[in-house]
């Protein structure tokens, strides 16, 4: 098990639901859905959130290392090809597995009289912004992320006609074992996990098709923002 999973397990769910983890699932392969789509046994999705990321594509850089190899003048096209294959294919991946085994639910699913729409969440970052951009640095991270941004705005245009919403995401900064570890980030100023999970709770629930297709950021002192690209 990955770390993290036990506490997952732990985790009480609401009222008339449940938790279920689904092991050995690997974004970075292409033969990702032998694993995904038997162990979901038909289960038709309503809302998918793509959280799976990497600074750097891999679990073999040290902490203190991350952000000097990701230097114009120590980057690597393997580091490269490593964080695209996790933030920018990942969610391409997954996606199209579940499209592909009719496990997401459109707008022709139905619940009595009502139309259900289906919902695609890309966790972005802020760093992927283009415009957003003063500082450099990050490239493996940076471009990988803003790819699949792009990656979220046209599967906004090719989905709407299935009623699926799809919405890139920024969790803001926030204090996590991601990157340099959760002590580190918090003394930079990262907010809790908790507000930045209900910021990214309020923008899944704000999701229609008339919005598809947007950019949005959880702010640290406030309501959330709408990113450019």
């Amino acid at each position: 098990s990955l770390p993290g999973t036990e506490k997952i397990r732990k985790i009480p769910p609401a009222d008339g639901s449940s938790i279920t983890i689904v092991e050995g699932v690997d974004v970075s392969s292409d033969a990702v859905g032998d694993i995904l789509i038997p162990q979901l046994n038909g289960t038709v999705i309503d809302v998918v959130i793509h959280n799976a990321g990497s600074l750097s594509g891999t679990r073999d850089v040290a902490s203190s290392d991350l952000m000097a190899e990701q230097k114009l003048g120590t980057i690597s096209m393997d580091r490269m090809r490593a964080a695209f294959e996790v933030n920018a294919l990942g969610p391409l991946r997954i996606q199209k597995t579940l499209l592909d085994a009719n496990l997401m639910k459109t707008s022709d699913s139905k619940e009595g009289a009502s139309p259900m729409i289906g919902k695609v969440a890309i966790i972005s970052t802020g760093l992927s912004s283009i415009d957003d951009n003063t500082s450099g640095g990050n490239y493996a991270y940076r471009t990988s992320k803003a790819a699949v941004n792009m990656i979220a705005k046209s599967m906004s245009c090719d989905l709407k006609e299935d009623g699926i919403s799809v919405r890139s995401i920024a969790p803001g900064f926030v204090a996590t074992e991601f990157g340099p570890g959760k002590e580190t980030m918090k003394g930079w100023g990262a907010m809790p996990v908790e507000a930045s999970c209900e910021g990214i709770i309020s923008l899944l629930d704000s999701m229609t098709m008339d919005n598809t297709g947007e950019f949005h950021c959880v702010k640290k002192d406030g309501p959330t923002v709408i990113m450019a690209w």
